[in-house]
């Protein structure tokens, strides 16, 4: 079904309560990072509110670019009024704002709607992922916890079992490793750790050992004990027990995955109905739970992002308000869902899954892992990039074997700690 006809019901729920049409609609500036489904959403909401103009400006390619351009934009008075940041964003952001004295949190808009209202829609946990001290800056849009998505054929043949799935990494590095001794050119796994533009790979290892990433004095890594020393040897080991290729971008595993020549690959559920596309009838994909390297201690990072108003006129804050309550609603986030594999973030929209959810179980897995959910950590001071890009080629080559965990643990607490201390 074309997502075009997939927001339809949405819209036409909606429209009926929009207010009277204005002659000169207010026109809000929306920016985002590239995603499919937005081009239906943006046409709903305007034939739900005739009254509100939706100007998109062009899609960032990834997070971290729209980032950069969005505090430019506030320097030079030119930012969009709307921005749908990523969690890791944030703090950044909303500190941006704060310095500038503008207005930068939705507590006023949300109480003017009434408890039971945010009671009806929001769960505290969900809302939690959008606060910074204690303050709601943005409304959670999308949410999304790692998952592997497998290829049940190649892990049957390795003696695999993926109804039985391994809840350890030494599960999934010995099936991994099964895979790749198949031959034909098939390999068990692709998790290159440090491939990605931004460390939420590696905040999945170091949360899921039940360790933070910087001490609590913020000047250094806080992963530099034997949790983290355990993180760097499971990372190791998925490379170098298995035979793992490691690249520099997802793109190449994710090609094989389709292809049919990997057994497994760790992915966001917002992939889901992509990878469904992309593999067709070539084989069966099952998604499984994103194993944590300490059961009791460990959490995961809650990918996806946030609606966050950074308009302070009077008239386009109640505009973008009704924009984020649209783009937030259960009728848009259930077919949001649909169209992608998120998890919604209005709590009414589970129930209208419930069928859907019954019918296309691999949607449901991401639910296992809801209570390890951790907020996506924040670098203070838009710190993140240069963070991430001394550490992105340690993860390199500690995957490639070039480096050992104990090598590597210095190379890592030097490289974060020169960071903080330059801010």
């Amino acid at each position: 079904m074309e997502m075009k006809h997939i927001f339809a019901a949405a819209a036409l729920t909606l429209v009926g309560t929009a207010p009277a049409h204005s002659a000169d609609p207010v026109t809000l500036t929306f920016y985002h990072t590239r995603l499919a489904f937005m081009e239906p959403i943006l046409k709903g909401f305007e034939k739900a509110h005739p009254e509100i103009a939706i100007k998109e400006q062009a899609p960032a390619e990834t997070y971290s670019a729209g980032d950069q351009s969005v505090i430019r934009g506030m320097m030079t008075n030119s930012a969009p009024d709307v921005y749908l940041a990523s969690y890791s964003s944030l703090t950044t952001i909303a500190g941006v704002m704060k310095d500038r004295g503008d207005a930068a949190t939705l507590d006023p808009l949300i109480a003017k709607e009434g408890a039971q209202w945010q009671k009806d829609n929001y769960a505290p946990a969900i809302l939690d992922l959008a606060k910074v001290d204690g303050k709601q800056v943005a409304m959670p849009f999308t949410a999304s916890l790692p998952l592997l998505y497998v290829n049940k054929e190649l892990v049957e043949k390795a003696g695999g079992n993926v109804d039985a799935f391994h809840t350890t990494w030494d599960g999934v590095i010995d099936l991994a490793a099964k895979i790749s001794k198949l031959g034909g050119g098939v390999s068990g796994i692709g998790f290159s750790v440090g491939g990605l533009s931004d460390d939420w790979y590696w905040q999945m290892m170091v949360m899921g050992a039940g360790d933070q990433m910087l001490n609590d004095k913020g000047d250094s890594i806080g992963y530099d004990n034997a949790a983290g020393l355990e993180a760097l040897h499971v990372t190791q080991d998925l490379s170098t027990k298995t035979g793992m290729s490691v690249y520099a971008d997802p793109k190449p595993a994710q090609q094989q995955f389709f292809a049919g020549k990997i057994g497994m690959v760790v992915e966001s559920p917002s992939d889901l109905v992509a990878y469904q596309t992309a593999i067709g009838d070539r084989f069966t994909m099952r998604t499984e739970q994103f194993p944590l390297i300490d059961a009791k201690k460990g959490g995961l990072p809650a990918g996806g992002n946030a609606l966050m108003i950074l308009t302070s006129d009077a008239a386009k804050r109640a505009a973008a308000w009704e924009f984020v309550k649209y783009m937030t609603s259960p009728e848009v986030q259930a077919e949001i869902s649909k169209a992608s594999g998120y998890m919604p973030t209005n709590v009414q929209t589970a129930k209208a899954l419930e069928g859907f959810y019954a019918s296309h179980p691999n949607f449901q897995t991401v639910f296992k892992s809801m209570d390890a959910a951790m907020a996506w950590f924040a670098y203070p001071n838009n710190t993140a990039d240069d963070v991430w890009k001394g550490v992105a080629p340690i993860l390199d080559q500690l995957q490639r074997g070039k480096i050992t965990p104990e090598a590597a643990m210095p190379k890592l607490r030097e490289h974060v700690a020169g960071v903080m201390a330059a801010q």
